[in-house]
C-alpha cells in the first residue's frame, strides 16, 4: 500500500505534504480494488468515507520522493491538479480538490495518480507549477482556477503537447488544447434571449455590470438579441455599489423622461377646461401613470446581494414585472434570490439544479461542509480522465503495462473534442475546438417554491461541421 498512496503526492514542502496526504490517502484505498464500471459512462456515484487523519513524518515524505520518480518510470497516468491550496482562494482549491478525491474513489482505477500542485492564486507561481509539471512527465493538467492563472499554466504546457482543462469561465484564456470548463456566461444570455424571442417577446434592454464581466455579457447580449431577430432597445451598465444603481436603472427606464410626458399631459388636460378632462387629469397627477418603457424583456446578469438590491429598484423606477419579462444569468441560481417579489415568474438559464444535487448532499455528508457550486467542475474532470484513461485499454487484454503510446492516444486531442459530449454532474457538455465548453442548458423560472424548469436541458447537442473547426 506504501507506494501506492505515496505516488498521489509531489513533495512541496513539508505542510502541504501533510494536508495533501491526509485528504488524499483514503483515496489509495479506494484505488487499490472495486468493480469495473461500465466503460463509456461516467463513474456512478458512490458514498465516499471521509478522509482519513494520517500522520505524516519525515520518514513518510522520503518515501514519497523516492517512490514518485520509480513510478512515474513505470509510466503510470500522472494527473497534475492545479488549485490554490493556500492564499485568497485556499477554501474553493480545498473543496475541489476533495472534489477530485471523491471522483478518484469513484473511478476504482489504481492506474491514475493525481498530483496536486498548489498554485496560491498566483500567476507567477502558477507558471512554475506549470514548468514543474513538463519536468515531472505529467499526462494532463486540471486546473488551475482563476483566468491568470490558466493563461499563465497555459503557455508552459500547449507548447510542450499536455493537454490542460481550467475551471475558469473566462473564454478569453481558451484556445485549442487549452480547455476552460467553467460556467460560460456568454451561453446562458444566448440560452435565455432564444428562449424568450421564441416566446414572441422582441424588444429587449439590459442591465450590465462595468468591468470584464458585463463587457462579455454585453457583447453575447447583442450577438444573442441579433441572431433571435430582436432589437435592443436600451442598454444600462453600472458599478459595483449598492448606492450607485438608482441613476443606472433610472436612465434605462427612461423614468425622468416618462414622468415627465405625464406632467405634459396633465398640463394639456387641464387646459381644455372640461370637467372630464379635469377629472382624466386628476387621477393621472395622483398615480403619475406612466407609458410603458420601449422593451419587453430586460436582462439583468447580477446575483446575490447586489441583486437583491436591483430587483426592487426595477418596479420603483416603473419598470412593471408584469408587462417586462425579467431574464438572468445562473448567477439566479440562488435560493436568497426566491424571496424577491419582482422576481417571481422572472426567467434564467444555467444547468438543471436538479442534476448535481446527489453530488452536493454526498460532498457535505462526507466533509461536513456545504460545497461551492464549482466543486462539480474538479468531479467532472477527474470522472472524465478516469473514462479516457479506461477506454484505450479495453480492446489489450488483461495486461495493467501502460505503454507512451496508450497515454499519448488516452489523452489526444480529438478524444476531449468529441461532438456526442460527455455526461457529468451539471448534465451534457463539450469541448469546443476553441477551448470553451458548451453545455446543454435549461431555463428555469422562479418561484417562492423553488426553481421551477420551464424548459428542460436538450438530451443531445446539434450536429454540426464540428471537425471542420479544429
Amino acid at each position: 500500500m506504501g507506494p501506492m498512496f505515496a505516488s498521489v503526492f509531489q513533495n512541496y514542502g513539508h505542510a502541504l505534504a501533510k494536508t495533501l496526504f491526509a485528504v488524499c490517502f483514503s483515496v489509495a484505498l479506494a484505488a487499490c480494488g472495486g468493480p469495473a464500471r461500465e466503460q463509456g459512462q461516467f463513474p456512478a456515484p458512490s458514498v465516499a468515507p471521509p478522509p482519513s487523519t494520517v500522520e505524516v513524518t519525515d520518514d513518510d515524505e522520503n518515501e514519497v520522493s523516492s517512490v514518485r520518480e520509480e513510478e512515474l518510470a513505470e509510466q503510470a497516468i500522472n494527473i497534475g491538479l492545479m488549485l490554490p491550496l493556500s492564499g485568497s482562494e485556499e477554501a474553493t482549491g480545498r473543496a475541489l480538490l476533495r472534489a477530485a478525491t471523491m471522483a478518484l474513489f469513484d473511478a476504482y482505477d489504481p492506474k491514475i495518480r493525481i498530483i496536486p500542485m498548489d498554485t496560491q492564486a498566483d500567476p507567477d507561481v502558477a507558471e512554475a507549477r506549470a514548468r514543474e509539471a513538463v519536468a515531472s512527465g505529467v499526462s494532463v493538467v486540471l486546473g488551475p482556477l482563476l483566468a491568470s492563472n490558466v493563461q499563465a499554466v497555459g503557455d508552459i504546457l500547449v507548447p510542450a503537447g499536455i493537454p490542460m482543462i481550467g475551471f475558469s469561465n473566462d473564454s478569453s484564456v481558451a484556445e485549442p488544447g487549452r480547455f476552460i470548463m467553467g460556467f460560460l456566461p456568454e451561453a446562458e444570455v444566448k440560452r435565455v434571449v432564444d428562449y424568450a424571442a421564441g416566446q414572441g417577446l422582441s424588444n429587449f434592454g439590459a442591465l450590465v455590470p462595468f468591468g470584464r464581466y458585463g463587457s462579455r455579457i454585453r457583447a453575447a447580449f447583442g450577438d444573442s438579441v441579433a441572431d433571435a431577430g430582436a432589437i435592443v432597445s436600451a442598454i444600462e451598465s453600472y458599478p459595483p455599489d449598492a448606492d450607485a444603481l438608482f441613476e443606472p436603472v433610472k436612465r434605462l427606464a427612461r423614468y425622468d423622461e416618462r414622468r415627465d410626458d405625464v406632467r405634459r399631459e396633465v398640463r394639456f388636460l387641464r387646459s381644455l377646461r372640461d370637467d372630464v378632462t379635469d377629472e382624466i387629469a386628476e387621477k393621472l397627477e395622483d398615480a403619475e401613470v406612466m407609458e410603458g418603457v420601449d422593451f419587453d424583456a430586460v436582462l439583468v446578469p447580477e446575483g446575490g446581494a447586489l441583486m437583491r438590491t436591483l430587483a426592487p429598484l426595477l418596479p420603483f423606477y416603473e419598470i412593471d414585472p408584469n408587462r417586462v419579462k425579467l431574464i438572468g444569468t445562473g448567477l439566479w441560481n440562488n435560493e436568497a434570490l426566491l424571496r424577491e417579489p419582482p422576481l417571481q415568474g422572472a426567467w434564467f438559464a444555467a444547468p438543471d439544479p436538479d442534476a448535481p444535487k446527489g453530488f452536493l448532499a454526498r460532498f457535505e455528508e462526507t466533509y461536513a461542509e456545504v460545497p461551492p457550486r464549482l466543486a462539480t467542475l474538479a468531479y467532472d474532470a477527474v470522472s472524465l480522465i478516469a473514462r479516457f484513461a479506461r477506454e484505450p485499454l479495453e480492446d489489450e487484454g488483461d495486461s495493467d503495462a501502460i505503454e507512451n503510446e496508450d497515454i499519448d492516444r488516452m489523452f489526444a486531442l480529438e478524444r476531449f473534442l468529441s461532438p456526442e459530449g460527455f455526461v457529468g454532474v451539471d448534465g451534457l457538455f463539450r469541448f469546443l475546438p476553441d477551448g470553451t465548453t458548451e453545455r446543454a442548458l435549461a431555463v428555469l423560472a422562479l418561484d417562492r417554491d423553488g426553481f421551477q424548469v420551464i424548459d428542460p436541458a436538450p438530451e443531445s447537442f446539434p450536429a454540426f461541421g464540428f471537425a471542420l473547426k479544429n
